[in-house]
């Protein structure tokens, strides 16, 4: 694999302008099931395990699965900033600085397992509950410094929960037979 394919495994996330009514549906369908994807996958994994790298110098699983629960709680505020706020400037924090951080770096996953089931759950319900007139409301992604729209930010959520999850199949079959394949 190349540096690139490490780092985008799924590729990067590309906005389309158009959504269908099925990618949506499959958009909300995909927050429920990698919310179970990651508590199998990462559930019994070991202390090793958790400290395993997709690549040198990247984030450990820990820090990963801590990642994605912190970032998909913005996700979802931003979705709530969206419906209640005219293309408000949506949040953001420090990714690199928060990942250093002592819970980011040491605590045991099982509290952002449940926090990455809890914000899905409730992100889905408020995605299949949004009539389709809302789908058109925006908020200012910070880091991508993009208008962002509702379907946009679901398809942008299942991206990201895809792509740390390859990164965590990455890690765990880096090393083979005592071996760090690259």
């Amino acid at each position: 694999m190349t540096i690139e394919q490490i780092q985008y495994p799924i590729g990067k996330w590309v906005a389309k302008d158009y959504y269908s009514s099925k990618e949506i549906q499959q958009n909300i369908a995909n927050l429920l099931i990698y919310t179970l994807k990651y508590r199998e996958l990462t559930q019994h994994l070991s202390e090793e395990d958790l400290a395993k790298t997709y690549r040198e110098g990247s984030w450990t699983i820990r820090q990963i699965v801590h990642h994605v629960a912190d970032t998909h709680l913005w996700h979802f505020i931003r979705i709530k900033q969206a419906l209640t706020e005219e293309n408000p400037n949506g949040i953001f924090g420090n990714v690199i600085a928060i990942s250093a951080l002592p819970d980011s770096a040491k605590a045991p996953i099982e509290d952002s397992l449940q926090m990455i089931e809890s914000t899905h759950k409730r992100y889905a319900y408020v995605c299949s509950n949004i009539p389709e007139s809302e789908y058109n409301r925006t908020y200012y992604h910070p880091f991508r410094q993009i208008n962002v729209t509702i379907p946009q930010a679901m398809d942008m959520t299942v991206w990201h929960v895809k792509h740390h999850f390859e990164h965590i199949l990455i890690a765990l079959a880096r090393v083979i037979d005592g071996n760090i394949i690259e």
